[in-house]
């Protein structure tokens, strides 16, 4: 079992913790709830993720989609419903992933066609939770440490985080590591984050068979697939998300 773990970074495994630091001690500041679950939608976990593994997108990194929107709701419930501390309902949802990744990536056909099964579902998941959710605007609430206190804590939780990648394999790029900081510093409202993550598994289907075919068909160098990707996700991302903030807008005021 130690010898899946990953015990030795390499350069795009810094380079993700990096990131991942950098973008969770800046949602940690944000009062704005929604701000903050943006912060956890937006690919940059993935991009670095995805370079960082050294293998073409697959039916894995899209299911990896579903997990992490199994991951929120998770949280949400466990400690809303079941009134846990948010860190072991973090922990619960962050095992749940594992569990299931690790448990299918053995087992998942290679073929073409699955993997455009698994993007179709992602995407009909997504258009159908952002159709039927509730709306509402959180609790605004930041973070009262110091930076020189919470990027440390935050960069430790990603490093641990980056030592299971090898396990979970494709898995890895959506695992929950800005969605499990993004989790505690929304506390009193994820709520925010699960009607967020509606909009990855809408856009993000499209990003994916994007890159798995400029990588695999094309044979253009991995920035420029991870480029083309987020470019494609970020246009439609963004007209989402602002159909997201106006639904959460109009229910508050309603």
């Amino acid at each position: 079992m130690i010898d899946k773990l990953n015990l030795c970074f390499g350069f795009y495994d810094y380079l993700l913790i990096f990131a991942v630091t950098a973008l969770g001690t800046f949602s940690a500041y944000l009062k704005d709830p929604q701000l903050k679950a943006v912060c956890a939608t937006i690919p940059v976990p993935f991009g670095f993720a995805y370079l960082a593994l050294e293998m073409p997108i697959g039916a894995a990194n899209a299911g990896s989609a579903i997990l992490c929107f199994l991951f929120v709701h998770i949280v949400r419930l466990l400690t809303y419903k079941a009134h846990f501390h948010v860190i072991f309902s973090i922990f619960v949802g962050i095992c749940v992933f594992i569990l299931i990744g690790a448990f299918l990536l053995p087992y998942l056909p290679t073929e073409e066609w699955f993997f455009l099964l698994i993007c179709a579902f992602d995407f009909s998941l997504g258009v159908l939770v952002f159709q039927k959710q509730s709306y509402r605007h959180g609790v605004r609430h930041k973070t009262p440490l110091p930076v020189y206190i919470k990027a440390p804590a935050v960069a430790a939780v990603v490093a641990m985080l980056m030592v299971i990648k090898k396990i979970l394999g494709g898995f890895a790029t959506s695992f929950p590591m800005m969605n499990s900081i993004v989790s505690y510093e929304s506390r009193h409202s994820l709520g925010d984050q699960c009607r967020q993550l509606p909009l990855f598994l809408i856009a993000g289907p499209f990003m994916f068979i994007v890159m798995r075919y400029t990588e695999l068909l094309l044979h253009f160098n991995r920035w420029i697939v991870l480029a083309i990707g987020v470019t494609l996700y970020m246009a439609l991302f963004y007209p989402l998300n602002k159909e997201l903030k106006r639904r959460n807008q109009m229910a508050t005021r309603d």
